[in-house]
This record gives structure tokens, sequence and C-alpha cells, in this order.
């Protein structure tokens, strides 16, 4: 599977390093005003039932991406994890605050898009996986 960027890649790394099956843009969504989005990572894994999204990005401070998101989210209930290297604090000093649009906001240091922090970023990513899956209410729903 061809990916856009380093970030991407160390997503699917994950992934793939936790059996984890999941989609990669598998899927057009269509939304108001002609608009559609596409899910880059579409899992196995289900929270309370909802299919979890991972969406590895960088500008998160654009709110109407962000409204985007939000929009597919309540259209279609996924569960949506933005990944991003902004920090939460410094994008809510900025005005923007990426969780009142997504399910889950997470922050990862260095999360760049460098070919170079691919495998280091794969094993954040992990991490986060790893803590996700903790919760009583996740399962991973293997077909």
């Amino acid at each position: 599977m061809e990916l856009k960027n380093p970030r991407e890649d160390a997503v699917k790394i994950a992934l793939l390093d936790l059996g984890i099956p999941a989609y990669y843009e598998y899927m057009r969504y269509p939304l108001s005003n002609g608009r559609a989005y596409y899910p880059d990572f579409m899992t196995s894994i289900f929270l309370n039932g909802r299919q979890v999204i991972l969406e590895p990005h960088s500008t998160v401070n654009d709110t109407g991406y962000l409204k985007k998101l939000s929009e597919f989210i309540n259209t279609y209930d996924f569960y949506l994890v933005l990944i991003s290297n902004r920090s939460h604090r410094k994008l809510i000093e900025h005005g923007s605050d990426p969780e009142e649009f997504v399910d889950k906001y997470w922050f990862i240091n260095n999360f760049y898009n460098d070919e170079s922090f691919v495998k280091q970023n794969s094993e954040k990513v992990k991490k986060k996986l790893k803590n996700l899956l903790r919760r009583p209410e996740a399962e991973i729903i293997k077909e």
C-alpha cells in the first residue's frame, strides 16, 4: 500500500507490529456540501461498538478540517483519534481545541513528517495503541 507520508508509515508499522488489522483510505464517506472524507486508518479496534479510526495529521489548528472530522464522526458514528505533534496546550492557547471536534487527540512529541523519525514514531504510536486496548470497552474484531 502506498502511503502519503512518514507519519502514516509510523502508524502502519505500529498496527502491523501489534497485529491489528486496518484499512488505509479504504472508503469515501460523503459529507455535506459535496465534500467527502477518506479515513486514513480504519482499524479493527472497537470502543463501545464504535470502530476506531486513526488520523495522523500535521495541521490540527485548521478549524475547517476539524469541523469536517466532526461531521464525519456525527454522521457515521466512528471513534476518531487525531494524532499530531502539536501540543494540546499550545493548540488551546491558539484558540483551537481538537478534542472539541474529535473523540481523542494524541499528542506525540517529534511526530515529524520525516523518514528518520518513522521507527521512533511507530514505537510511540504502539504505546498509545496498547493503552487504548487496555480500556475495558476496547475490543479487536478480526473478520
